[in-house]
């Protein structure tokens, strides 16, 4: 611009000039007199700078945010066992929520026939802003009309945590102690004295653990644990477990996310004849889709069970949600490796002789269904799977130990195959009034080692019925059928035991708020059934006593 200006003084003197020559070329011709000119041009040039606009400030509301965020639930342990309160679900992004209970701690003591005493006690007041704790302790021993019919099982649990900048450190400590008698054998041919036919389990886990109760930078939520265990029978058996699980989880999106864990399980079995290690180790990691109404979970795990044996085992889960989640359809592929501890089997069959074949079970099954939901207050639904077993632990009697066959051998089957059929309803009406049914039924169509897969039922149908007819009184009703169990005769043959039908009910009703009592019935028609081949049932028992709440 200023080199615009200095320019227009002289652009415009040649213009005159130009304008003049005619005339002073005529002039020329006529006079030889040249005439003075002069020629002034005045330039004014004050700069200026524009004002600016003044803005105008238009208050408006903040864009909104459509995005869905996603919740992870926990679902906090029940360690103790109130029937007047039930522990909500709440998301971990809301925090923690303390809830006050008007009785938080409690006694319960009874006692009935077959000599049975009844204990369970519980203490959850321990507790403040930055921690909480809980006590569990549970008794019941019973003595039935049998010869050296006896049971009892005794345990303790304990388990805290403490809340310190986002994360949630814990431990649990959980003793147990169970005591059976061997008394399945013809007790008109075989006498034994109790202390030599007395089974005794004892065993204790401590277990630590941290968790994080609020999202981090990654969104990354984690929760690692660590087990010490000791188990061990009267009879020289000792096991020892190690164990470790790393879950972690991150959020990439709010519908996508992804998952990795690493758990392992190291055992070490001794008993008077060997000592085995029995050891796994897992990694699963998984992706997990979500979509309005389908969500899809992807993941394999490589594992290393015994004698460093590999497998690969398949996660595999998918759950859509049809007619606005009036109905979802469930399909997958889970596949399992079970080391078969001696807690474990014990556990399962406490007849068991301690002496066995350590051998891991791989399991897999292939499953479809569905479920759904009739108007408000009742649900159903069923699943339809394939299933194989290699290497089944399985339980025969074990009549080359003893004669009479009061223990149990464990052996397995290399291959079993089997389809199985799972439904339930459940009708629900808030507090009041609940009932419930199942059924599972399982085809055994092929065993490669036996002929039949002994003391697995093949039929089990389970009914549940709970009333609430006035605030003071609580009903239970059970009832459970079982069939189709298989057991091996002394000369290798197998036969079928009864299938057999088992009711109890129990009834709680509240005297005052801190006092109540409670009733319990169990094999209420007093059916002689066997779970295990020559171990008859107690028969009907019953149980009644006080519970205090403080």
């Amino acid at each position: 611009m200023n080199l615009i200006c200095r320019y227009i003084p002289l652009l415009a003197a040649g213009a005159l000039a130009l304008a003049a020559m005619p005339a002073r070329a005529q002039q020329r011709r006529n006079d030889t007199t040249i005439a003075g000119q002069t020629i002034e041009i005045t330039q004014s040039y004050k700069p200026e700078i524009a004002k600016p606009v003044k803005p105008v400030i238009t208050p408006t509301l903040p864009n909104i945010d459509t995005s869905r965020p996603r919740f992870q639930y926990e679902v906090p342990q029940q360690t103790l066992s109130y029937t007047y309160h039930s522990v909500p679900i709440r998301p971990l992004a809301l925090g923690r929520q303390d809830r006050l209970m008007p009785f938080q701690n409690y006694l319960k003591a009874g006692f009935g026939n077959l000599s049975s005493i009844y204990v369970d006690a519980g203490v959850g007041s321990l507790r403040s802003e930055e921690y909480e704790t809980s006590f569990h302790f549970s008794h019941l021993s019973q003595k039935g009309p049998l010869t050296n019919q006896q049971s009892s099982r005794t345990g303790f649990d304990a388990a805290g945590k403490y809340y310190t900048g986002g994360h949630a450190l814990s431990a649990e400590l959980n003793v147990l102690r169970r005591g059976y008698t061997y008394y399945g054998y013809d007790h008109d041919s075989f006498e034994y004295a109790k202390n030599g036919i007395k089974q005794v389990f004892t065993g204790g886990n401590v277990r630590i653990g941290a968790e994080n109760t609020t999202a981090n930078r990654w969104n990354i939520w984690y929760k690692p644990t660590l087990d010490f265990g000791m188990y061990s029978d009267k009879f020289n058996a000792k096991e020892r477990t190690f164990a470790f699980d790393v879950p972690a989880s991150v959020a990439i999106d709010s519908t996508l996310s992804f998952s990795l864990g690493v758990r392992g399980n190291f055992t070490q079995f001794k008993n008077d004849s060997s000592n085995i290690g029995n050891n796994l180790i897992q990694v699963n990691p998984a992706l997990d889709v979500h979509f309005s109404n389908t969500n899809i979970h992807i993941g394999v795990s490589p594992t290393w069970g015994k004698d460093n044996t590999c497998y690969l085992l398949p996660d595999l889960r998918l759950k859509a949600n049809l007619f606005n989640s009036g109905l979802a359809l469930v399909a997958g592929w889970k596949g399992d490796l079970v080391q078969n501890t001696y807690q474990q089997l014990s556990a399962k069959n406490p007849f068991l002789y301690n002496i066995y074949d350590v051998k891991q079970s791989k399991t897999d099954q292939v499953y479809g269904g569905f479920e759904s939901a009739l108007a408000q207050h009742v649900s159903f639904g069923g699943t339809v799977s394939w299933r194989q077993w290699k290497d089944q632990a399985l339980f025969v009697n074990d009549y080359a130990l003893s004669e009479d066959g009061k223990q149990f051998a464990v052996v397995y089957d290399s291959k079993v195959q089997a389809i199985s059929l799972d439904a339930f309803i459940r009708y629900q009406v808030g507090n009041i009034f609940g009932l419930s049914a199942s059924g599972t039924w399982y085809n055994f169509y092929k065993t490669t080692t036996f002929d039949k897969a002994f003391h697995e039922p093949m039929l089990r149908l389970g009914g549940n019925m709970y009333i609430h007819p006035m605030q003071q009184l609580h009903i239970n009703i059970n009832a459970d059928f079982w069939d189709g169990i298989y057991a091996l005769e002394r000369n290798g043959d197998s036969h079928k035991l009864p299938g057999f039908f088992d009711l109890s009910a129990g009834a709680e009703y509240n005297i005052i708020p801190r006092l109540s009592i409670f009733l319990q019935l169990n094999n209420i028609l007093g059916t002689k059934y066997e779970r295990w081949n020559q171990y008859q049932a107690y028969g009907f028992n019953i149980i009644g006593g006080l519970r205090f709440k403080f």
